[in-house]
């Protein structure tokens, strides 16, 4: 009877632990969540905690940013995070073109400030979504200000090492 009691706890014990992403060790995962990353579909996504926000019209890094990309892509190139997918959004007021640019330059700003802290640069793929994938209404001022961002991603091909 004992063993059985043991073996019930060890069951529901187990089954409150977070199930691992799939393709991530348990120190890259650890890594993650304490730099604000979320697990999200088969990869992990920067969260809400970590999102890096623009200013209008503008793809300069301020130097606290700067910074904390450098800290963390320091922190995933040392647990074996190799690469990751770093996508730039601009908000909707402005010309199309104008925007896919500017989200363009935002990637571009992030992944070589990842770059700078040891992290491959081809491992590193910089995309422009423009304005397709907002979070926020354009309606107003504070969606828009959530709009202008850049979003890191990183899927199980960027935790192996190569």
């Amino acid at each position: 009877m004992r063993t059985l009691g043991l073996l019930a706890m060890m069951l529901m014990v187990a089954a409150c632990q977070t199930m691992p992403v799939k393709g991530f060790t348990a120190r890259q995962e650890t890594a993650l969540r304490q730099n604000g990353f979320e697990p999200v579909g088969d990869g992990w996504e920067l969260g809400l905690d970590g999102k890096l926000l623009f200013p209008s019209n503008e793809a300069s890094l301020a130097d606290d940013q700067r910074g904390r990309i450098v800290q963390l892509a320091t922190t995933l190139h040392q647990v074996g995070i190799a690469g990751s997918r770093v996508e730039g959004h601009a908000d909707a007021t402005g010309a199309a073109t104008f925007n896919q640019a500017l989200s363009q330059q935002r990637a571009n700003v992030v992944r070589e400030a990842m770059a700078s802290a040891g992290m491959d640069p081809a491992r590193i793929m910089a995309i422009g979504r423009g304005t397709s994938q907002p979070v926020e209404s354009n309606g107003t001022v504070a969606g828009r200000r959530e709009n202008r961002r850049v979003v890191i991603i990183v899927s199980p091909v960027d935790a192996m090492a190569l």
